[in-house]
């Protein structure tokens, strides 16, 4: 079988290396362009963790501007400071339906000062009152003789809580708290930010009769997942019921779940810890971005760069194959026809020389050079010379 050529096995070697040296700069390119589109799409979605917190700071700031307006209605102070329910009622409820129609303010509370703090008057359940309040949120109203406000769990759901101190006249004559559930946050936040998002809680904050009770028996998702239930969502699609790990231990910035790819769209996941007023991870916030733009980018800054990488390398072989022609096999090509010219005159037979063309170059070269060094060995012998033993040839 006819060898090939030295100079093309080596143009081969060097197109093949060339280009898997290409390949492998446009697969650790690809890992780099992919690790940015990760970590600009990981600082978005610590955006919506941040904006989520910012949520939550309005509305306290809101809850706690609408406290102090309410403490400083003397109709209601009278009521309260006399302890005349009815009459503290009677002024309290118009302002209530105005404040849930305005402000979302679910909860109004008059609650008695130290040891008892007992419930005084519940506007939004005035029937329920003298049982006796442990929030964190009083306990940071007691404690500070301030604002104590704050995400508080309550049987189903998260609620916003800030609570003030009355004073009257000096003295301490109880507390008013109000109340908003964060249920429109999710929404609020989507239609700002276009993202999805879902608040999961752990099962042991919550209680699972009233969870029952309020969603019904055909709505009731307690038992989708075994430590959490998903208390608000805007999505109930894949990425947030399949997540299974354990908000109580996510990392403070956050953990980045992946990207998903849902027919033609991309999307990047992440979750965060959400602590209530006393600082405990209860739940976690998902998010989910949609990153399509950034991710047809990458592709195609990845295609382009595997593109030009090859192109560059089978540039690079061809100019090395150019080079080692000019500098090595064409001049190897002009010794062997010199050797050829020379074998030819000290009588070599032309048979001989035109059997050399069945090796590659180099080998043809090592032959010839052989013939010419030495005419008189028979043709079977090897490159590397006659067998030990072996007599010169007399020719008889």
């Amino acid at each position: 079988m006819r060898s090939l050529s030295v100079e093309l096995k080596l143009a081969f070697l060097v197109l093949a290396v060339s280009l898997a040296g290409g390949l492998a700069g446009a697969h650790v390119a690809g890992e780099i362009f992919e690790r940015n589109v990760e970590d600009a799409g990981m600082a978005t979605l610590q955006g919506a963790a941040d904006a989520f917190a910012a949520q939550e700071r309005a509305e306290i700031e809101s809850l706690a501007a609408t406290l102090d307006a309410l403490l400083a209605n003397d109709r209601l102070r009278h009521a309260f400071v006399t302890r005349d329910r009815e009459r503290l009622l009677e002024v309290a409820a118009p302002l209530f339906r105005t404040m849930t129609e305005r402000d979302r303010i679910t909860h109004w509370y008059f609650i008695e000062p130290d040891p008892e703090r007992k419930v005084f008057l519940r506007v939004h359940r005035p029937e329920l009152h003298g049982d006796r309040v442990d929030r964190i949120t009083l306990q940071q109203a007691v404690e500070s003789r301030d604002l104590g406000a704050g995400k508080e769990l309550g049987q189903t759901a998260f609620a916003l809580r800030a609570v003030r101190p009355w004073f009257h006249e000096g003295k301490l004559v109880g507390y008013v708290e109000l109340a908003s559930e964060i249920d429109h946050f999710l929404t609020a936040m989507k239609a700002r930010t276009g993202d999805e998002y879902g608040l999961l809680v752990k099962k042991r904050f919550l209680d699972e009769q009233a969870w029952a009770n309020v969603l019904g028996h055909r709505s009731n998702t307690w038992n989708d997942r075994p430590d959490v239930v998903v208390v608000d969502t805007t999505t109930f699609t894949e990425g947030i019921i399949d997540w299974q790990g354990d908000v109580e231990s996510l990392p403070d910035r956050g953990l980045a779940l992946g990207e998903v790819i849902r027919g033609d769209r991309a999307y990047v996941r992440g979750i965060f810890p959400v602590r209530d007023a006393a600082g405990r991870k209860v739940g976690g916030l998902f998010v989910l971005h949609d990153f399509t733009r950034h991710h047809d980018a990458m592709q195609d800054a990845i295609a382009t760069t595997r593109g030009v990488l090859a192109a560059i390398g089978a540039a690079v072989a061809a100019i090395f194959a150019l080079l080692v022609r000019l500098l090595v096999f064409a001049r190897l090509e002009r010794l062997r026809r010199a050797l050829e010219e020379q074998a030819a005159r000290a009588g070599l037979p032309p048979s001989r020389v035109v059997e050399l063309a069945s090796e590659d170059e180099i080998g043809r070269l090592e032959r010839l050079l052989q013939r010419v060094l030495h005419p008189g060995r028979p043709r079977e012998e090897p490159p590397g010379g006659a067998p030990p033993g072996a007599g010169p040839d007399t020719g008889h």
